[in-house]
């Protein structure tokens, strides 16, 4: 017994100091111009913010933050929801992948919109948190998977980008899409 105790303690060890490794890659998108901000609350949340940042040396961002409470749970891939409601609040014809990379608990899209326009989206995850970047520009989402691959050159980058802001919350949506809900655990004493 406590053999089985001393390897889940550490391994709760081990998975804390690499989630915080991963975690600071990202820590400079609070540090960036902010144009505007706006909490998004729901009952299923202790955090959640959307925020439009236009930067000098990035350009335009969008950055969604979304911490849930221990009590719910996504009905589906929130990555998922997230683009699906990109598209239908862009009237979006057509979003195809063009390339898509992988690291730890990083996914890094590119799309081509309408077949005319490239976006590029960053989403972190983890527990009960998830974190959307949405880069217009391109230059962030290269510069933040040079941090896991040195040599990575986006096919995107340098071609036309979209150029139609988005500013809208998969928490506030939450009421028409039900995209999470509160889970509740019978006690069967």
């Amino acid at each position: 017994m406590k053999m089985v105790l001393l390897i889940v303690i550490s391994a709760f060890i081990f998975n804390a100091c690499t989630s915080t490794k991963y975690t600071n890659n990202l820590n400079n998108i609070e540090k960036l111009n902010t144009e505007k901000r706006l909490l998004t609350i729901n009952y299923c949340t202790n955090n959640a913010y959307i925020k439009s940042i236009n930067d000098e040396k990035y350009g335009k961002l969008f950055v969604e933050y979304i911490w849930l409470d221990n009590s719910c749970t996504w009905n589906g891939l929130s990555r998922g929801f997230f683009e699906y409601q990109l598209k239908k609040d862009l009237k979006v014809s057509s979003m195809k992948i063009v390339e898509r990379l992988e690291y730890s608990n990083y996914e890094f899209t590119s799309y081509l919109i309408d077949n005319k326009y490239y976006v590029d989206l960053i989403y972190k995850y983890s527990n009960n948190e998830d974190l959307f970047i949405l880069d217009y520009k391109g230059l962030y989402f290269q510069e933040q998977i040079q941090k896991f691959k040195k040599d990575f050159k986006s096919k995107s980058l340098g071609k036309k980008r979209l150029t139609k802001e988005y500013f809208k919350s998969l928490v506030r949506m939450n009421i028409v899409e039900n995209y999470f809900e509160k889970v509740y655990i019978r006690d069967e004493r």
